[in-house]
């Protein structure tokens, strides 16, 4: 059988997704590509969603719903899902985007060799209008090849863009417990084999306040705002311990791959990682993973500007004293 006939899954989680959930599935079942199945787990919705799938369902036999018992979270739930589908490759999808139509057709023409492809994705309001920017391009970079560094930083591979052979399910399965599933499948697909993304921007990303990842940026204008920052600032001290458990899980659970597959260099730059945020109270500013930071900083930043990646390095190798003392002065 060939590239462009094999069996895509597109597998959806959704949870209190009605108001945008027609949009999304509408873009799904007309893709010009003809062989897909579409995998929906549902996780507790208490609105209208799943009768909305129920209704899709009942015009579409390509689409298969499910639901949980109780909730799981997004992350564990997109575990679940991907384990049902059953093509050569699987696509993942959000609730509340709407796809280009040919989407499918374009990755599995340009997916190659590689074990994951994806794009980025334009900008629109809540109600559907288009906004004059991307999700990542221009001020950050999509990035390619056997690049695995890149996301133990930052990431550009959002899940509602990707899609990753069949042959990667052994590895990403079951998902452990970290941050973000997206991240975790790029950071897998990146160190045993390379990933590619097309030129053209192949979703529609929805951008509204009841997102998982929403980061719209408050207005200088915004006085209330303004007025809240003391506060804020407080907070953040507060919250940066439960960012820095939440980082040294994400990077345990990634040495734990890196093991798995003798990958020495990434592994030499976990091991010191996780020692600096196991001890990350009590540094100022760890001077050697600095220098180790700095030196590959254009593998570890590469999603990140050029002009900007030195400046990323020398942070990340500062510790919790650091940020308490020169908080108040940003």
């Amino acid at each position: 059988m060939s590239r462009e006939t094999q069996k895509i899954s597109v597998v959806m989680c959704t949870y209190n997704g009605a108001q945008y959930l027609d949009e999304q599935l509408d873009s799904i079942c007309t893709q010009t590509y003809p062989n897909i199945e579409i995998i929906v787990v549902d996780d507790c919705s208490t609105d209208d969603t799943f009768e909305i799938l129920k209704n899709h369902q009942s015009k579409d036999p390509r689409i298969q719903i499910f639901q949980n018992s109780e909730n799981i979270g997004f992350v564990q739930n997109f575990s679940k899902a991907i384990a049902l589908a059953t093509g050569a490759y699987i696509a993942l999808t959000d609730q509340d985007d709407i796809w280009k139509p040919y989407k499918l057709e374009r990755f599995a023409n340009e997916i190659q060799n590689h074990l994951l492809i994806y794009s980025d994705a334009i900008l629109m309001s809540p109600d559907g209008q288009l906004l004059d920017q991307q999700l990542t391009r221009p001020n950050h970079n999509l990035v390619s090849g056997h690049c695995n560094q890149a996301f133990l930083f930052k990431n550009c591979v959002s899940g509602n863009t990707l899609m990753f052979k069949r042959e990667l399910l052994q590895h990403i399965l079951p998902i452990p417990n970290v941050s973000f599933h997206d991240i975790w499948i790029a950071f897998v697909a990146s160190s045993l084999g390379t990933i590619d993304h097309t030129d053209e921007a192949m979703i529609y990303y929805r951008r509204h306040d009841n997102q998982v990842t929403n980061t719209k940026k408050k207005s200088k204008k915004d006085w209330q705002y303004l007025l809240q920052m003391p506060l804020r600032k407080i907070e953040k001290i507060r919250h940066k311990g439960a960012e820095i458990r939440r980082t040294l899980n994400d990077f345990i659970a990634y040495r734990t791959f890196s093991e798995k597959i003798n990958d020495h260099t990434m592994l030499s730059i976990l091991n010191p990682l996780i020692d600096h945020y196991r001890n990350y109270d009590d540094i100022f500013i760890n001077f050697s993973l600095r220098k180790q930071l700095i030196q590959h900083r254009d593998e570890l930043f590469a999603i990140c500007p050029p002009n900007k990646r030195l400046r990323y390095a020398k942070k990340n190798a500062c510790g919790q004293k650091f940020h308490t003392v020169t908080l108040p002065f940003r």
